[in-house]
């Protein structure tokens, strides 16, 4: 099995199944991570800790790591990938190779297909607890002492929940994945709150909506699991903004650590910070305010309000829904800007239209783009047309180069908003600005 042949592998009893399912089908009905249970549950040799939540759980689960490597070996799983689908399992910091990809992917191939020649046509071993059982097999081969792992959409249908996990994270939870997850908030934080197993030594909140928190209460309550919550247990404030990113406080109990900076934009950033540290604190057992300010200002998370270009002025984020896209208004009035160019490439099936209502009060220009990933479709012309009958004009565009090229001779400042595939095409064309 070579490289490509192993990530083909990762979706192909998916992709054997998917075309014979309702598309509006929940996740309850579509995934079955109790195929990949025993397994997981048999390498899950390392303590761990879960990352779930709406937003920011792959900010979260890079800070945490970062964190933890002051002290700690650390495996660190993350979804979507931005540049190529080895930056899904790193070892301190570092993705796995490609030789590496191919052998521990052919290594596990045998325990999967034995799984897999039981299945009907209609069913399939989740593409997440492939990657799972790759990165524990991976991470457990190479001596990693603590793993840090982020779920897909949800907790309670995900294999990644299957891996046994002293610690968990649950991000801020909002409306997003309606269709698979459930059509309120309070049926998606039922969900997400399964990352509690009744095993955590403790779980970290992030700010929620009073309904959410009601839900993961009752389930930690249930479990007799101790919460530590935003606001309450830690917080970040007196964030300062900055061209390269923001300095901020943050209280963990007593203590204050003063003067923390991230390469990273957004108030949203600076509580993913608050948490990620919460967390920490408690796996090392002590948090020393010098090495968390040293291990911090090496965070490298491509896509999520990264400055991209300063001459001209340009900002790419990750966002792909409406909820996403206060922190980025937010950021442009922290830089004084009032108008800018907005690139939108998102797919046809997610909510393009209610990013571009968003943004319009910030826009002088909108632009739809596409980018060229085979697994998502997007259509320019039809989402501009679509924005029109509500009143928004925007201009469609065939690549992510062509959009960069419009708004770089509009001359203002530029956000580009987009889906993972679109982030990592603009990643590619940062030496093109």
């Amino acid at each position: 099995m070579n490289r490509q042949e192993a990530e083909d592998y990762v979706y192909s009893s998916y992709m054997k199944a998917e075309k014979h399912w309702d598309y509006n089908a929940k996740d309850s009905v579509k995934r079955r991570p109790d195929l990949t249970y025993e397994i997981l549950r048999n390498k899950s040799v390392t303590p761990s800790v879960v990352v779930t939540g709406s937003k920011g759980k792959g900010s979260v689960a890079n800070m945490i790591s970062c964190l933890l490597q002051a002290r700690l070996r650390v495996g660190l799983m993350t979804s979507p990938h931005i540049t190529d689908f080895n930056d899904r399992f790193k070892i301190d910091g570092q993705k796995i190779s490609d030789d590496d990809f191919a052998k521990y992917m052919t290594s596990i191939k045998p325990e999967l297909d034995e799984i897999e020649k039981t299945l009907p046509e209609d069913v399939c071993i989740s593409p997440i607890g492939i990657q799972a059982d790759l990165a524990l097999t991976y991470f457990n081969d190479k001596g990693t002492n603590f793993n840090v792992i982020e779920c897909g959409k949800g907790a309670e249908f995900d294999d990644a929940n299957n891996i046994r996990h002293e610690y968990a994270m649950i991000n801020s939870i909002f409306l997003e994945h309606t269709r698979e997850l459930g059509k309120t908030v309070e049926e998606i934080a039922g969900d997400k709150a399964h990352v509690i197993t009744g095993e955590q030594k403790c779980v970290y909140v992030a700010p929620q909506v009073p309904e959410v928190m009601k839900v993961i209460r009752s389930r930690a309550d249930g479990y007799s699991v101790p919460l530590k919550e935003y606001g309450k247990d830690f917080k970040a404030e007196n964030i300062r903004y900055s061209r390269g990113g923001m300095t901020f406080d943050v209280t963990l109990g007593e203590r204050i650590f003063c003067d923390i900076a991230i390469p990273l934009l957004g108030e949203h950033q600076a509580r993913n910070c608050a948490l990620a540290m919460a967390a920490a604190a408690d796996i090392l057992g002590d948090l020393d305010e010098e090495t968390a300010r040293r291990q911090l200002l090496k965070l490298d998370y491509p896509g999520r309000m990264e400055v991209i270009s300063v001459d001209p002025f340009m900002i790419l984020d990750a966002c792909i829904n409406p909820a996403s896209c206060q922190n980025v208004i937010d950021v442009l009035g922290n830089y004084g800007i009032d108008k800018a160019t907005m690139i939108i490439g998102i797919p046809d099936d997610k909510d393009y239209a209610g990013v571009a209502k968003m943004m319009q009060p910030m826009a002088d220009t909108v632009i739809i783009t596409k980018s060229g990933n085979p697994h998502y479709v997007f259509s320019p012309t039809i989402q501009c047309e679509e924005l029109l009958k509500v009143g928004i004009k925007a201009v469609p565009t065939a690549s992510v180069r062509e959009a960069v090229e419009k708004a770089k001779a509009i001359g203002k400042p530029t956000v580009i908003l987009g889906t993972t595939s679109v982030v990592s095409e603009m990643t590619k064309l940062k030496a093109f600005l």
